[in-house]
């Protein structure tokens, strides 16, 4: 098993650098959040309803083998340089099964003492992921806007050409998961009078009416709603339907890309999206 923090990975098959020794917590399901009300005059409780989940906490509890004290000082060090960050650190475990990822808050980090020897164990970072859901590798599609075949060119000759096969404007993410995945579209224009994203299986519709230049591209995220012009500005003000949608656990989304009026260039849209577990 292997698990990495920022740039640091510990190996639980090493046999000198960071070693992994246990980890625990990673595979647990998160607390209810949903209030426990009994029955004041009956067996058992009222039913909580929806049980939305806390944060997932977990610890993971390293060593490091060096050839000095000074090396292993040096190796602690930059594991908690790593907590310097104001922003969530991404967490990656690889076992047998895949590859699972979540972004996390460094809570703590133990250290059992200086040493002097080139050995330490025992230190054990307690972590906080915000969102329980742990991910999978993320996957990723894209398409054009439709455009028709070429078809069958008259007079017919042989042997028979049928042109080029047509673009139906579809991109399809598969989530393989056991949780609710959410998707991420990346659009780049130009499409001066702006696009509409459709989930065809759902209905749902996200239209954004804005002109994209050619150069320009709109990251929309169903995670938090957002809408980014080149990944910096905000820009969901221009979004006349925002019917955000999930990805349910084995369920498949296929997205329709349409333009809102004329084209310019080659306008893309890449789907991309991560299984979900809890």
């Amino acid at each position: 098993m292997k698990f990495t923090i920022g740039e640091i990975t510990a190996d639980s098959g090493a046999r000198s650098g960071w070693i992994l020794a246990a980890l625990s917590d990673w595979l647990s399901l998160p607390q209810s959040k949903a209030d426990e009300t009994e029955r004041p005059q009956a067996h058992g409780l009222f039913d909580p309803g929806t049980d939305w989940r806390t944060g997932a906490g977990f610890t993971a509890t390293l060593s490091y083998r060096g050839e000095t004290p000074g090396e292993v000082e040096q190796a602690v060090r930059e594991l908690k340089a790593i907590a310097s960050s104001d922003d969530l650190v991404r967490c990656v475990v690889e076992t047998e099964l895949g590859t699972t990822w979540r972004e996390v808050s460094i809570r703590k980090i133990d250290i059992p003492g200086l040493t002097f020897m080139g050995f330490m164990k025992g230190i054990a970072l307690d972590l906080l992921a915000p969102d329980p859901v742990a991910y999978g590798v993320e996957s990723s599609v894209s398409t054009g806007l439709p455009a028709p075949g070429g078809g069958v060119a008259f007079p017919v000759g042989f042997p028979v050409g049928f042109g080029a096969a047509g673009i139906d404007g579809r991109a399809r993410f598969t989530n393989e998961g056991t949780a609710p995945a959410s998707v991420r579209f990346r659009v780049s224009g130009g499409l001066p009078d702006g696009f509409s994203l459709r989930c065809v299986e759902t209905g749902d519709v996200l239209t954004f009416r804005r002109p994209v230049a050619s150069d320009d591209y709109v990251l929309l995220d169903s995670s938090d709603g957002s809408a980014l012009l080149n990944g910096v500005s905000p820009v969901s003000g221009y979004l006349t339907d925002d019917d955000w949608w999930q990805v349910g656990p084995g369920e498949t989304c296929t997205v329709q890309f349409t333009s809102l009026g004329g084209v310019q260039g080659s306008p893309l849209l890449v789907l991309s999206g991560s299984p979900a577990y809890f």
